[in-house]
């Protein structure tokens, strides 16, 4: 199969178009949005599959992105989720990217009374065969009545079969309609798939291994050919249909939540969605919003309009229009094909005009409205686009969105990076960010690799950091702290430095939730530490025992991004460790420390049971503050507990009210050092502050916690994890976790304190 790498089509290419050279092999096929597109066949005794019946369904894919915290994006469904006991609880579902290992492909067959002792219930891969995101794959699902036997192939190759499954007593006449794309639950459709689809066939006959292959390897199929049912080959479609043919004939399937016909000779179709974020930094390729047009026909660009009013005045340089290979977020780093400029006047428009040798445009071209802000544009200044008309070659009539478009409004601040991405170096995902400043001013950032999924351990994980020495604008290549392996993966780092030495404790094995920490498998602690800078790290080295001792029989982890080192000079992080081995009981939270640069670790008295993830602050006074994490749904007051005598003892929990939000993992940070004067009593904290995981903000506190008088908004969109450092020039570094569709873009944002104080009093 060829594999993807640029130009990925946003609906479905057309076999009449030119495709670059990695289409070949697929020269159209169906993307679905992942959110609420996706393809109904009406209900027919056809895919039926009788007790005496054998059946084949097989299909191309190409995931844009694995699931989260879910049973799997369904690729093909003709089961009901919510049947309810005593009506026919049988069907069969076709589900993918779980995981890129273990959980690449799966299978669920229930019976009537939806049990499984007859058929199929499993994932399927192999932990030595990782995929890759953005590829094709093949994958056959074979009931054989002449074995009795269902398989399960990816790319011709047999992954497993029912060995111990004799399925005489399967069989499925449900009723229902064919859901490609989503499942069904309850009339509803649900669980949508993400990703590109190509060659959907379904077969009353059990293909052999060598006709899976064939199958495989053949793009166009005959209506003719034996035993086949429907083939969905997306030939004969152009945006705005309604209906995607089958090659038979037999079976038409509905376009569901596509866009509408619109009535323009060349624009077919029209969608656009704006970025995750709310705020854009000084500095060239900063992204807008993006937009796509269903073209008929491939198309030159001749101009495309935007309407600038609102935009504080010289805040923009120029305005740029990009072609990208993903239609939900980008990437500055490889921002794609350059297709038009334009430079920003005094006007309230701007035109952008083809550059020498632009892309043609097509039905599949993903456009994204991209700026340049000024390099003295004013921090907090305003950038409001609009998409007001776009004209291109073969039509007079341009097209304007008019309604369908609106004005996307973001802020201005001093910086805005991207540091990693979902699908970037064989890896699936990041999370779990950390950062820390070095005395020489080298920032020194960190992060879970999760390369196979989002899942916390126990899952293949590394721990990678990357370095910066220009305050955040450029990265370095990724450096591996931790090498996880599908057996052991290491992950939920928090680093803390004294300018020389960065200190770093992590978790390893066993998992806090699945496969949960327990006596006779605690989740593991570990530690190791960088004497140059982050270039290169100590053998990580196990502390579990020091840390757990005899209190600790159920393991713990630590609150993940940054610890402290005292101005006594104790290195301090903040764990929750567990009470009890009940999945979800209660946690306490300690801190862990050492006296001795790392050599030997130890564990404080209790300092907030029923606790979570928490990060500790010293005082100008010497008074530790720890904020923690409650164990709550919806939106709620953060917790805070101190100690005056090093965490020996510590005092009755307390709420910040005006640090209201979701229960997350969140920053806590001191603007200056202790012992500095000037500006040591104020502090800075993180957090989302919706019932959801999103809106992420900055607060201020000018007396060292008692209130929190400040804050800004960092990201209206999704957003989780975040950790805070100070810059040498007093501008506030925040890396945090943004987007989550589902997989994070892990940003680094820069603002000054007084873009801070001129926020939100509370």
């Amino acid at each position: 199969m060829t594999s993807l790498t640029k130009h990925i089509p946003i609906l479905l290419l057309l076999a009449t178009l030119s495709v670059p050279t990695w289409a070949q092999r697929h020269s159209s096929v169906l993307e679905l949005d992942g959110r609420r597109e996706y393809l109904q066949i009406p209900a027919h005794r056809d895919f039926d599959i009788s007790p005496e019946g054998s059946y084949t369904i097989s299909l191309h894919l190409s995931g844009d992105r694995t699931i989260t915290y879910a049973q799997g994006q369904r690729l093909i469904s003709r089961r009901d989720l919510a049947a309810p006991k005593g009506s026919d609880q049988s069907g069969y579902e076709l589900l993918g990217l779980r995981n890129l290992t273990t959980g690449f492909f799966g299978i669920s067959t229930p019976d009537q009374a939806g049990g499984y002792d007859h058929s199929l219930n499993l994932w399927t891969g192999e932990e030595t065969n990782r995929r890759e995101l953005h590829q094709w794959y093949h994958v056959a699902w074979v009931v054989d009545r002449a074995t009795q036997r269902m398989r399960l192939y990816i790319d011709g190759k047999l992954q497993t079969q029912g060995s111990d499954k004799d399925i005489r007593q399967w069989s499925t006449a449900n009723g229902l309609p064919i859901l490609i794309g989503a499942a069904q639950q309850g009339g509803k459709a649900t669980a949508h798939y993400g990703g590109k689809l190509d060659n959907i066939r379904f077969y009353s006959r059990a293909l052999s291994s060598e006709e899976v292959e064939r199958d495989r390897l053949t793009e166009r199929i005959s209506p003719s050919t034996k035993g086949l049912v429907a083939a969905y080959d997306f030939d004969s479609y152009t945006p705005g249909d309604t209906l995607i043919q089958d090659v038979t004939g037999r079976h038409p399937a509905h376009l569901v939540g596509f866009p509408q016909r619109l009535p323009h000779r060349s624009v077919r179709t029209y969608r656009e969605h704006g970025t995750n974020a709310t705020l854009v930094g000084r500095g060239a390729t900063q992204p807008l919003f993006t937009f796509s047009l269903g073209l008929a026909r491939t198309e030159r660009l001749r101009s495309l309009t935007l309407d600038l009013s609102g935009t504080t005045p010289s805040a923009l340089s120029q305005v740029k229009l990009y072609e990208t290979i993903n239609g939900d977020r980008f990437d500055p780093r490889s921002p794609g094909r350059l297709v038009a400029t334009g430079r920003v006047g005094k006007g309230n428009q701007v035109t952008l005009r083809p550059v020498a040798k632009a892309p043609s445009l097509n039905a599949h071209s993903k456009l994204w409205v991209v700026t340049d802000v000024a390099p003295n544009a004013p921090e907090g200044g305003k950038v409001v686009t609009r998409l007001q008309e776009v004209r291109l070659s073969s039509t007079p009539h341009p097209f304007r969105p008019d309604t369908l478009s609106r004005a996307y409004e973001h802020e201005i601040v001093l910086q805005r990076t991207l540091l990693w991405a979902p699908g970037e170096n064989h890896s699936a995902h990041y999370r779990i960010p950390g950062i820390v400043r070095l005395d020489d001013g080298t920032l020194v950032a960190s992060i879970d690799k999760r390369k196979n999924s989002e899942y916390d351990l126990p899952e293949d994980i590394d721990v990678e950091v990357k370095l910066s020495h220009d305050m955040g604008k450029t990265w370095s290549a990724p450096i591996t702290v931790a090498k996880g392996t599908p057996q052991q993966g290491f992950g939920d780092a928090a680093m803390a430095t004294d300018g020389r030495t960065i200190h770093m404790v992590m978790v390893s094995g066993s998992g806090l939730w699945h496969y949960p920490s327990q006596a006779k498998k605690p989740l593991q602690m570990y530690y190791t530490h960088s004497e140059d800078g982050g270039k290169s790290w100590s053998t990580v080295r196990e502390i579990s025992d020091e840390v757990y001792g005899d209190r600790f029989r159920y393991g713990g982890f630590f609150g993940s991004g940054n610890g402290l080192i005292t101005s006594q000079g104790r290195i301090m992080f903040v764990a929750a460790m567990r009470t009890d081995e009940k999945w979800g009981g209660t946690m306490d939270n300690v801190l862990v420390y050492s006296d001795d640069q790392g050599k030997t670790w130890q564990s404080s008295p209790v300092a907030r049971a029923n606790g979570d993830e928490a990060k500790v602050a010293e005082l100008s006074d010497g008074t530790l503050l720890v904020s923690s994490r409650n164990r709550a749904g919806g939106a709620n007051a953060r917790t805070f507990v101190r100690s005056t005598d090093s965490g020996k003892t510590w005092s009755e929990p307390r709420t910040w009210p005006e640090l209201t939000g979701n229960a997350c993992n969140a920053a806590l940070a001191r603007y200056a050092p202790v012992g500095s004067g000037k500006d040591q009593q104020l502090l800075l904290h993180t957090l989302p502050t919706s019932p959801t995981r999103d809106h992420l903000r900055l607060f201020l506190s000018e007396d060292e916690g008692k209130t929190w008088r400040y804050s800004r908004e960092l990201c209206g969109g999704e957003a989780v994890y975040s950790e805070i450092v100070i810059l040498p020039n007093g501008s506030i570094g925040i890396i945090s976790e943004e987007d989550d569709r589902p997989g994070f873009d892990i940003y680094f944002t820069r603002v000054s304190l007084d873009w801070l104080r001129g926020g939100k009093q509370h």
